[in-house]
Parts: C-alpha cells; sequence; structure tokens
C-alpha cells in the first residue's frame, strides 16, 4: 500500500475519532438537558438533598459514554452559578474518569472550597463553549486534575430556556489518538505531525516535534472536516 494510501487511513482514522466523541458529547449534553428541564441546577446550591438527587439521575448518561466509547477517558457535566441571590459563586461538577488501574470508572470528589480554588469557569473548555455552534474541542493541555496527562476536552452548552446553565464534556486522551494512528504511522516512509488549529502539537512520528509545542511548519497539510486538526506529511 502506498503512501497517500495509508495518508487517507491516518485522517479517516481521525474523522471517525473526532465524529464519535463528537456524538458522545452531543448525547450526554442532550440528557444534561432533560433531566435540567425536570430538575433544575439553579436551587441546588441551598439544597443538599436536589444535589444529590441531580447527580444520581446524571451518573447513567455518564457511566454509557465511558462503557460504550472506546476513545473517551471521562466525561461529566460542570455548572458555574454567580447570581446576586448567592452570598458566593457555587460550583457543580460530577465528573467521572476511566481508572486504568481498577479499570472501573472513579468520580472527581471536590468539594465548593476545591473548587473554587480549582475556578474551572476559566477554563478554555469551559469559557469558550458558549460561543461554539456545535462541539467545542479544547487541547492538547495537560490535565493536571484527573490524569496528568496530555488530554483533548469536547464540551458542548446546555441551555435552559435560552440560558446556558452549564457544559457537558468529555476528555479525550493523547495517548488514546496515539494509539490509534501508531499501526498506520509505522507503515509510513515519512514523518506525521498532528496539530490543532492553534499549530499546537498533538501526536508526532518526528523527533524534532514534540506534544504541546507551539511550531511553523511551513509546508502543505490536510485538515480534519471539523477543522480542529492539521496533519502535515514530511
Amino acid at each position: 500500500m502506498s503512501d497517500v494510501s495509508h495518508h487517507a487511513r491516518i485522517v479517516n482514522t481521525l474523522e471517525e475519532l473526532f465524529a464519535a466523541v463528537t456524538l458522545s458529547t452531543k448525547a450526554l449534553s442532550n440528557h444534561v438537558n432533560h433531566q435540567l428541564a425536570t430538575l433544575p441546577v439553579a436551587g441546588i446550591a441551598a439544597d443538599k438533598q436536589r444535589e444529590s438527587s441531580l447527580r444520581k439521575s446524571l451518573y447513567p448518561s455518564i457511566e454509557k459514554v465511558l462503557l460504550e466509547s472506546q476513545f473517551c477517558s471521562g466525561a461529566g457535566f460542570a455548572s458555574h452559578l454567580a447570581t446576586e441571590n448567592l452570598a458566593q459563586p457555587y460550583w457543580f461538577l460530577e465528573w467521572w474518569f476511566k481508572n486504568p488501574k481498577s479499570h472501573q470508572q472513579s468520580c472527581l470528589d471536590l468539594d465548593q472550597a476545591t473548587q473554587q480554588r480549582l475556578d474551572f469557569s476559566t477554563f478554555e473548555w469551559f469559557k469558550n463553549t458558549p460561543d461554539a455552534e456545535d462541539v467545542y474541542l479544547h487541547g492538547p493541555y495537560v490535565d493536571y486534575v484527573c490524569t496528568s496527562a496530555y488530554t483533548i476536552t469536547a464540551a458542548s452548552p446546555v441551555v435552559i430556556a435560552g440560558n446556558m446553565v452549564g457544559v457537558a464534556a468529555v476528555d479525550i486522551l493523547v495517548s488514546r489518538i496515539e494509539e490509534a494512528l501508531l499501526p498506520i504511522v509505522k507503515q509510513l516512509s515519512s514523518k506525521v505531525i498532528m496539530t490543532n488549529s492553534d499549530n499546537r502539537v498533538i501526536f508526532s512520528s518526528h523527533l524534532q516535534y514534540r506534544t504541546g509545542s507551539l511550531v511553523n511548519i511551513d509546508v502543505p497539510y490536510q485538515t480534519t472536516q471539523n477543522g480542529f486538526c492539521k496533519i502535515y506529511f514530511l
């Protein structure tokens, strides 16, 4: 098989991967939207029982994403409430991730003080999602909260009655993308560099380019349909 054919396989693999993750993120967002229509997030700050009920109602859809998607390493819903009715901002985060040691799902359990210090409302995947028409992709970045590994987050706004109440999000480990690409890359005579739209390296088989670094490669490249990835063959 020629290099050109392998190039097409790499692009197709990435298309399928991001399409699957986007679909999972949309499905999670739709489920959260449905749950919040009957159990609004607005009143949970002062009602621990309602907060517990909301967490229990969200878990099945989060678990479904983690069990059914081979690419998703973490998933959940994040909301940040800051209104005049609250003495201080309130963070709500229901987040589960695949635990590589136990091969089970683990819950990220953070109290309000920790979430306030963490302040995920400043994270790119949270604050930029309201501007996204569909699913917003952010990364690669090092996820110091859950995995300490390079990660890409897919996020979709949850909108109730015209107001954004939070973000449904799914994580993909960059190492999982590497696993999907390496069998094809090993058959190539050329090197492969994959970056995001801002030229930050996601994957590279070239020793000169490392994951997370910003690059300026002045050669033609291919892009994925969603516009998130550039693929260079050197």
